[in-house]
């Protein structure tokens, strides 16, 4: 059957000043990639963008890509389907980046690494530089592969086309610019893609307090208690008061989220290179100290402007019951993940819808973007020696393994997104995967950072022992079989890794 172009755009919903937004988004973006493809001329501009990016870029880029797709569309269901309680991490959030900022990044600008896993090589040795990347590949690929379904899923909802397509379509686009334009690519694009969110997310903010007023969101907001923030107590059932193990099962507890957000913040800036390799792109320790500590007091509030348009959503949908709601195929429950995109390709006028699938794309690109290119990175730091930079025609070879493996990886990214297109609460289940890792890399750098003790190979083992107990738990948690709150996952690795960790000793 042949494929007629005409009535495929004729059954999306779009008009053509929807279309003309995403044509300028997509120049504007690839322009500047390629712009940046011109100028890399070695390894050091092409991973840590020749040490020279100003503090406010760096900063940028770090929002955007902690936005990402997770926040643009998964926030918003959790608004939807929740409350503000998911604030409480950035609490913890930001003395995470006080944490690194003050400890990691000194550590990091003791000496010119084109990766943070240099720094474990020269502090144990190889064996702890390697497994610690191999750790870093498996959480990124988990973690921004469910970032890429978030973005798809959503995309496929608005435009009504299949989720492989959008899968690939991202997948190409990235690596378009990606592979050739390098960190500085990634950050200046971001930049773009940081504007593009949040006008995306103001313009449907306002459509929807123009549609059903400020007060009406105000008061179904009440009513449905959608603006709690702080739970100081477990969340039980029973009139009676919590015991103790109860203290465990609930994830949004004050003091469980916030530790649980220090902890994954620590891990996510401070061992994960995709977040990290910003970091060493800054021009001093200080710029980079100080993007990093301004970036959690940005990202809060755009958090809880995310949230707060899952609240003004399902303000709309109450206020006019008799629309329909995305459920989840086979129940008569509202599927929270589809219920931002579906209301975009619905409910929003012509002009919005564009701009709002704009934030869409946007969210996506500026973190599967970063993965990429952190993903060939931290490969090529496994072969790159410095002693080698003399050498124009090796040079010229590493550049071109680094682009080949930030290709690769791009189309791994791809695939495993559509592996888990299954999966439900992709916002929490992101989080869920990641402290699957994240303790035994954080666990690592602390050693490495605060103690004189560890070893090579005894780090090896640390953090195989604590991934292996922290993964049985995680698959006692999904199977019912053990109740406690995923958010434990992360304190139980970091934990084991160093205290383990500690017992050996290479002196």
């Amino acid at each position: 059957m042949n494929l007629d172009i005409s009535d495929f755009l004729q059954s999306i919903p779009f008009h053509p000043l929807d279309w003309a937004i995403l044509i300028f988004y997509f120049t504007s973006v690839l322009g500047v990639g390629f712009y940046w493809s011109r100028r890399e001329g070695d390894a050091e501009g092409l991973l840590v963008g020749g040490r020279a990016v100003p503090w406010y870029a760096v900063l940028i880029s770090l929002v955007a890509t902690e936005v990402s797709a997770v926040t643009f569309l998964g926030t918003p269901g959790a608004g939807y389907n929740g409350n503000f309680n998911y604030i409480q991490f950035g609490i913890g959030s930001i003395l995470g980046r006080i944490f690194v900022a003050l400890l990691f990044i000194r550590a990091y600008y003791s000496n010119k690494y084109f990766s943070i896993y240099e720094f474990l090589s020269d502090r144990f040795g190889p064996q702890t530089k390697y497994t610690a990347i191999l750790y870093f590949l498996v959480t990124r690929l988990m973690a921004s592969g469910v970032r890429l379904l978030i973005a798809s899923l959503g995309v496929s909802v608005i435009l009504g086309i299949r989720l492989d397509l959008c899968i690939t379509l991202f997948t190409v686009i990235a690596i378009l610019y990606t592979g050739s334009g390098g960190i500085r690519a990634v950050i200046y694009t971001d930049m773009i893609q940081a504007f593009a969110f949040l006008a995306a997310g103001l313009c449907t903010c306002g459509f929807i307090i123009y549609s059903i007023g400020w007060d009406s969101i105000v008061q179904v907001g009440f009513e449905n208690s959608k603006f709690e923030i702080f739970r100081l107590t477990p969340d039980i059932d029973s009139e009676n008061n919590p015991s103790w193990i109860d203290w465990f099962k609930d994830p949004n507890i004050l003091i469980v989220a916030v530790l649980n957000g220090f902890l994954m913040t620590s891990a996510a800036l401070g061992t994960d290179h995709d977040l990290s390799q910003r970091i060493l792109t800054a021009k001093s320790k200080m710029q980079a100290s100080i993007s990093m500590i301004l970036s959690g007091f940005v990202s809060i509030p755009i958090a809880a402007f995310f949230l707060f348009i899952g609240t003004g959503l399902f303000a709309y949908f109450a206020s006019n019951p008799e629309f329909s709601l995305p459920l989840i195929e086979g129940s008569k429950q509202v599927n929270s993940d589809k219920i931002f995109p579906y209301f975009i390709r619905e409910f929003l006028p012509f002009g919005l819808k564009g701009i709002a699938l704009m934030g869409v794309v946007a969210a996506a690109m500026s973190s599967l973007d970063s993965a990429m290119a952190a993903l060939g990175a931290s490969v090529v730091a496994i072969i790159y020696q410095k002693e080698k930079n003399s050498d124009s025609g090796k040079e010229r070879d590493f550049m071109f393994v680094t682009r080949l493996f930030t290709v690769l990886f791009g189309i791994i990214l791809g695939v495993f997104a559509y592996s888990i297109r299954d999966a439900s609460e992709l916002l929490w289940f992101g989080f869920k995967i990641v402290s699957l890792t994240y303790g035994g890399l954080l666990g690592v750098f602390i050693l490495a950072t605060l103690s004189n003790r560890g070893s090579d190979k005894g780090n090896v083992v640390a953090m195989i022992t604590s991934t292996a107990i922290v993964g049985i738990l995680f698959y006692f948690i999904r199977t019912d079989q053990f109740n406690i709150a995923w958010s434990w996952l992360i304190v139980i690795g970091t934990t084991l890794t160093v205290s383990i960790g500690a017992l050996f000793n290479e002196n």
